[in-house]
């Protein structure tokens, strides 16, 4: 009997160790931080482009060349960003969510000119967005060009 006992007892400790640890462990999150996503983005002025969405961890946001202070829900599943002043010319404020993981992005977007986007993304398997990624039928580059469409 006594056997039983001490056999109950460390069973006991044993699940009680392994609760705790469950208890106490980071919950396995996904998220846009530290991530590049390569987005379809559609305007309410007309032609669609593709951009790359990049979320550094420190919580900045770049994309084709504007940086944008970004903040994540506290379940990982959303995000919302602004454009930083001084923007050129025009501000742009962003929100998505992420799915399916962290494979897959959804959003939208205004700018200070009152034109919206919607974007939908995926994945990219590097951290940092290609420096060449095109995002118009007319090949504009990565980076701050007046024909940026988020710009327009």
């Amino acid at each position: 009997m006594s056997v039983q006992i001490i056999q109950s007892k460390c069973g006991l400790v044993l699940t009680c160790l392994l609760g705790q640890i469950i208890l106490f462990a980071a919950p396995v999150q996904a998220g846009v931080q530290g991530k590049s996503y390569s987005v379809n983005v559609s305007s309410s002025r007309g032609d669609p482009f593709t951009a790359c969405f990049q979320f550094n961890i420190n919580g900045i946001l770049h994309f084709l060349g504007q940086d944008a202070t970004y903040n994540v829900s506290n379940d990982q599943t959303s995000w919302q960003a602004v454009t930083k002043p001084p923007s050129p010319v025009v501000s742009i404020a962003l929100n998505g969510v992420v799915e399916q993981g962290d494979s897959v992005i959804n959003g939208t977007a205004m700018n200070s000119n009152n034109t919206t986007f919607t974007f939908n993304g995926t994945l990219l398997s590097q951290s940092i967005c290609p420096a060449e990624l095109p995002i118009s039928p007319g090949n504009l580059q990565f980076g701050v060009n007046r024909e940026n469409p988020f710009l327009q």
